[in-house]
């Protein structure tokens, strides 16, 4: 059993998406992978990527909780057919360290961004790293700035796996951290909280039915005051994935009636429309990859943007 170790020097630089999409990918060519997430089971951040991985494919109900290094090693030698490659994610530090040392992993490091910008923390990594990195994978890097990132890990000297552009699915918050930021109660529907949204709009001052200014967007969610009715089903005549009522107060059986035609979740929050728009300023920044939407965008980058031939040499 080989072991790929994902790590990255800073927090939400793409490294659950980016493990996910290649153990994706060598599972759908056959190979026996295992994905889990190291980390203490109090940590929400590392809970919510365990989910992740129990939730793909081949994950064969391996609980979505994260483990310990030695509960790895147990899991992948249960059952009657070997895990070929076991995927690791962990956050720097001790897990990371043992993974390393005990597992004799290989290093997958995930950087969010242009490390031309910061050449000194990328050479500060590789060289802690060591003979242990075997490859890079950049996410979110500014499509002008391709050119330069890659130039700038090829004067690093370490193999490039993926250079990923910025990608507005990837980055766009879900259902789930709407719902929490806003401390919304659902009032209709079963809403999929890790549904990725990726427009926001905020209902103007006036509107009518045939206005374009919610048709302009798909995949979007809708902010309305619970008491505009004409909003509401303006909103719910464009394709809306989901409508945020603002202000506490019940909405109307009309805007019931239609939206449980459309099959649109809606959510009620006592916050008022601009205290809603304040909570959910830097929602688009701080989300977390989950949901079968992020997934199949990270897949789909990594076949244009991404070389599995590169990975496949890295001896795993």
């Amino acid at each position: 059993m080989n072991t790929v170790l994902f790590v990255s020097p800073e927090p939400a630089a793409g490294k659950t998406g980016a493990l996910a999409a290649i153990a994706l990918r060598l599972a759908y060519d056959g190979r026996r992978v295992l994905a889990l997430r190291l980390g203490d089971r109090s940590d929400p951040a590392a809970a919510a990527d365990a989910r992740t991985f129990a939730e793909l494919p081949f994950a064969r109900g391996r609980g979505g909780q994260p483990v310990t290094v030695a509960e790895a090693r147990q899991i992948a030698g249960d059952g009657a057919r070997p895990v070929e490659l076991l995927f690791l994610e962990a956050d720097p530090g001790a897990d990371a360290r043992q993974a390393s040392e005990e597992l004799d992993a290989a290093v997958v490091l995930v950087i969010r961004g242009n490390p031309a910008a910061s050449p000194d923390a990328l050479h500060q990594a590789a060289a802690a790293l060591g003979a242990r990195l075997r490859g890079v994978v950049l996410t979110a890097v500014p499509a002008r700035q391709i050119a330069a990132a890659r130039a700038a890990l090829d004067t690093a000297g370490v193999p490039v796996i993926a250079v990923m552009p910025e990608d507005r699915t990837l980055y766009s918050p879900t259902v789930g951290d709407i719902i929490e930021r806003l401390d919304a109660e659902v009032i209709l529907g079963e809403p999929d909280e890790t549904q990725a949204v990726e427009y926001i709009l905020v209902n103007p001052v006036t509107v009518d039915a045939g206005q374009p200014y919610f048709a302009r967007r798909g995949r979007k969610a809708v902010i309305a005051r619970s008491d505009k009715t004409d909003l509401q089903l303006a909103a719910l005549h464009s394709q809306t994935d989901l409508l945020i009522l603002t202000g506490g107060l019940p909405p109307s059986p009309y805007t019931i009636d239609r939206a449980a035609g459309e099959e649109v979740p809606l959510l009620l929050t006592r916050a008022t429309t601009p205290e809603a728009v304040n909570l959910l300023e830097d929602v688009f920044t701080g989300s977390r990859f989950a949901g079968e939407r992020k997934l199949e965008r990270m897949m789909e980058l990594l076949r244009e943007h991404g070389s599995m031939e590169t990975f496949a040499g890295l001896g795993v």
